[in-house]
C-alpha cells in the first residue's frame, strides 16, 4: 500500500442542534491525518440530514429506494475505514447514528471501524452499546476505543466547547494509537486499490 493513503471517515453521530461533535470531530480529523498520513473526511449526520428509516426493503437487500440512502451508501463504501464519534446519552448512543448505521448493510461487513465516545464521564456506556451494535453488523472493530472526558469547565455559556482542541489534545495519544491501529487493520485487509 505504499504510497496510497487509507481514506478514514469520521461519523459525527449527534445531530442534535446544539452539540460539540462537529467540534471533537474537526480537530479529531486533525490529529488522525498528521499521525496516520491518511485523508480524512467528516461525514456530519446533521449535515447529511438521513429520515428516519424509510426504506422499503432491509438494508441487507442491498436495494436502496431513494436518493439520501443511495447517496449515504456511498459515502460509506468510498471509506477504507470509520471513526464512530458519540455521545453518550441516557446511557446510550443516539438515535441519528443508529439511524445511519441502520440504513446499510453490506457497506458495514468488514469495514475497519473505531469508537470515539464523549461525555461527562466518557461516554463508556454509549460506546459499549455501540460496540455490541457494529460488531454485530459486521464491523470491524479496533481494540483501541476513546472516550473524551468534558469538563464542566469546557463549555462555554452556549453550550459549545470554548477550546476544542485543548479536549482533544488531553487525548492525542489514544487517537494517534486508534488511527495507527485502523490503518493496520486497513492495510491487512488490502481494502485499498491501486
Amino acid at each position: 500500500m505504499t504510497g496510497i493513503r487509507p481514506r478514514i471517515a469520521i461519523i459525527v453521530g449527534s445531530a442534535r442542534p446544539v452539540r460539540i461533535g462537529d467540534q471533537l470531530g474537526a480537530e479529531i480529523a486533525r490529529v488522525v491525518e498528521a499521525s496516520s498520513d491518511a485523508g480524512v473526511r467528516t461525514l456530519d449526520l446533521r449535515e447529511i440530514g438521513l429520515p428516519m428509516l424509510d426504506e422499503p426493503l432491509m438494508a441487507a437487500l442491498g436495494q436502496y429506494a431513494h436518493a439520501h440512502a443511495r447517496a449515504w451508501a456511498a459515502q460509506v463504501a468510498d471509506a477504507d475505514a470509520v471513526i464512530f464519534l458519540t455521545p453518550q446519552y441516557n446511557g446510550g448512543y443516539p438515535a441519528s447514528l443508529k439511524n445511519a448505521i441502520d440504513y446499510l448493510g453490506a457497506e458495514w461487513r468488514g469495514l475497519p471501524g473505531a469508537i470515539v465516545s464523549y461525555g461527562g464521564r466518557g461516554g463508556p456506556l454509549a460506546a459499549d452499546q455501540l460496540a455490541g451494535v457494529l460488531q454485530f453488523i459486521g464491523v470491524d472493530l479496533t481494540e483501541t476505543q476513546t472516550q473524551l472526558v468534558i469538563e464542566r469547565t469546557d463549555y462555554t455559556p452556549e453550550w459549545r466547547l470554548g477550546d476544542a482542541e485543548a479536549v482533544v489534545q488531553r487525548n492525542t495519544a489514544p487517537i494517534e494509537a486508534l488511527a495507527a491501529e485502523l490503518v493496520a487493520k486497513v492495510e491487512a485487509a488490502g481494502r485499498r486499490a491501486a
